[in-house]
């Protein structure tokens, strides 16, 4: 069974390709999860295991879902990358969609409204399902349930 993701009425143009890929990777890590069981939040991080300050490569993302009564729906998508250099390496946000907050956030630039940011949210969301499909990034999907 698929899990419900509510996109209608978000201003962000989520595609089918990647409520395909959450579901694809909800499934593989919780094959046996009922989607409409007591879940309230899921995370789904994903990272490049060769992604460092030194060599690059694919930052890592974070996309979050929580229930929204008869489904789920996106609360954000963040792009992660190192910042500093030498000891003071750290990684930080690089580009933040908070679908709550409609707002985009993105590192040394002004907070724009999600409006103002779908060509930039649609460039990011197609690189990422392209990434994706090279399997650049290991997967972990962490689910958060009520306890019943």
């Amino acid at each position: 069974m698929k899990l419900p993701i509510l996109t209608d009425g978000l201003v962000l143009p989520v595609s089918h390709q990647l409520i395909e890929l959450l579901n694809d990777e909800l499934d593989k890590a919780h094959p046996n999860l009922d989607p409409v069981s007591h879940m309230t939040s899921i995370v789904f991080n994903f990272r490049d295991p060769d992604y460092s300050p030194e060599l690059g490569g694919y930052h890592p993302v974070e996309i979050g879902l929580s229930r929204h009564q008869s489904g789920f729906e996106l609360d954000y998508l963040t792009d992660f990358s190192f910042v500093g250099s030498g000891w003071n390496t750290e990684l930080a946000k690089e580009i933040d969609f908070d679908i709550h907050a409609d707002i985009c956030e993105v590192r040394y630039a002004k907070p724009v409204t999600l409006v103002e940011a779908k060509e930039l949210f649609s460039i990011f969301q197609e690189n990422f399902i392209s990434y994706y499909h090279l399997s650049v990034f290991n997967v972990e999907v962490t689910v958060e349930k009520v306890d019943e």
